[in-house]
């Protein structure tokens, strides 16, 4: 032992160093070792940092949505590829030229042959003369003239629509009838009267030529119609049930101080509403190797009523009979619009279709259109379909009663052998803004939801 102390004594500072080489090394492999994880945890994450940025960089997400009807989604992500770029971009610039092609036509679709019928007045007339000069030949235009009847009867004289035959002149043709038959029965008698048979002979024979005419005015004509189903509507109600107000085509001319261009504009836009929907009448009653069908054989024998639901434009006053558009332009103007600010029966209608006007970022706007027709219950659908085939328009709602057909004969009206019904259907037709917003006064933009980016100035004489 003493020789062991004099060791470790005489070697002291070689003993310490010993010592402190076997505790430093299980304390350094422990502390490298720590040491080493962090430093791989770092590095691994540098690398899947940089290995992400490269590989995010090195591909692209290329998409091609599907356009028309049949066309399929195209997508990937893949390297860059010149080739493949050029291919989407080509893809792309083609379906961007489909929707435009689209978009064209649908627009083309919808305004038709709707032109202005005094053009000049809207959006905004010049001034007050102009305004007053153009507002009665738009007014003479709607309402008619000696020399020139209104544009309804015009429209329906286009699509060969009428009435029966008119009572007096077919009253004074079966009095001529039969005092000649009457005449020739005398004269053939020997005592210069007509016996029971030949009285009750000429009666049927009176009934037969009378429905004989019926019939061949039946046979002239594609239905039947005339300006008194179009015209002054409002009060012959018959949708009290449903949550709209109608406007109110005039049938006479109305003092020219009324006359604004919201009035003018109303009038053209009823006119479009009720012209599509004649048009649909006479496309349901066309058959497409004999052309037009007479009545006999027509889906719709007759059109009894049409009222287009009232215009809402700006805000402003009313009473009975004269609202106001909120113009700046002291006049008064006509009850076939209704103010913004007055009660409206219409706001918040929405039909089954989920369309609604009233947005301002919306692309269309709604008219709805109730007619009232007499048809052949069996082709009654070929007129529901000619509705969609004539203009953006949806039968939102159909009501079918009864026909007393023996009751509207006494009155002319022949349909044939076909078994009718009357039927009262309510249509949505959708107005597209892109080309009908140029044409609005502002208080009509206003109404409907439209921003309106300049107000009205007054306008001088």
């Amino acid at each position: 032992m003493n020789k062991v102390m004099g060791f470790l004594k005489s070697n002291l500072v070689i003993v310490i160093f010993v010592v402190l080489i076997l505790a430093f090394l299980p304390a350094g492999y422990i502390f490298s070792g720590k040491w080493n994880t962090k430093v791989h945890e770092k590095a691994k994450a540098a690398y899947t940092k940089e290995k992400r940025s490269l590989t995010s960089k090195s591909s692209i997400n290329y998409s091609l949505p599907a356009v028309l009807e049949g066309e399929e989604d195209l997508s990937e992500s893949r390297a860059p590829n010149n080739s493949v770029t050029k291919f989407y971009e080509a893809g792309k610039a083609e379906r961007e030229a489909q929707v435009n092609d689209v978009v064209e036509r649908g627009t083309a679709f919808n305004q038709g042959d709707h032109v202005e019928l005094i053009p000049g007045i809207l959006p905004k007339a010049e001034n007050n003369r102009t305004l007053t000069r153009l507002g009665r030949d738009m007014a003479e235009a709607v309402v008619g003239t000696e020399a020139r009847p209104s544009v309804y009867q015009r429209k329906l004289q286009r699509l060969n629509a009428g009435s029966p035959p008119d009572a007096m002149t077919l009253e004074d043709t079966l009095n001529e009838y039969k005092n000649r038959e009457q005449q020739r029965y005398e004269n053939s008698n020997a005592d210069g009267k007509m016996s029971t048979a030949q009285v009750e002979q000429l009666q049927k024979d009176l009934i037969a030529r009378r429905l004989g005419e019926y019939i061949a005015r039946a046979n002239a004509l594609t239905f039947y119609c005339t300006t008194d189903a179009i015209v002054a509507q409002k009060a012959a109600s018959k949708s009290d049930d449903r949550a709209l107000d109608f406007s109110n085509v005039p049938d006479t001319m109305p003092p020219l101080s009324t006359i604004d261009e919201s009035m003018v504009m109303t009038w053209l836009w009823d006119y479009w509403i009720i012209s599509d929907v004649l048009d649909a009448v006479g496309l349901a009653n066309m058959d497409r190797e004999t052309g037009a069908l007479a009545v006999p054989n027509a889906p719709i024998k007759r059109v009894e009523s049409m009222r287009v639901s009232e215009l809402v434009i700006g805000e402003g006053s009313s009473d009975d009979d004269l609202t106001s558009t909120g113009s700046s332009r002291p006049r008064s103007r006509s009850g076939s619009t209704t103010p913004a600010s007055s009660s409206k029966k219409d706001d918040g209608f929405t039909s089954f279709t989920g369309r609604k006007s009233g947005d301002p970022q919306s692309a269309f706007d709604l008219r709805m259109i109730e007619i009232v027709v007499v048809a052949s219950s069996q082709d009654l659908p070929r007129f529901i379909d000619a509705i969609g085939k004539t203009n953006y328009m949806t039968v939102t709602d159909l009501d079918i009663q009864d026909v007393d057909v023996w009751n509207d004969l006494e009155q002319g009206f022949y349909y044939g052998d076909d078994h009718t019904v009357r039927a009262t259907m309510m249509i949505e037709t959708v107005w597209l803004r892109s080309w009908m917003a140029p044409l609005m006064p502002d208080p009509i933009k206003v109404g409907l939801g439209i921003p309106v980016e300049n107000a009205s100035d007054d306008l001088d004489d």
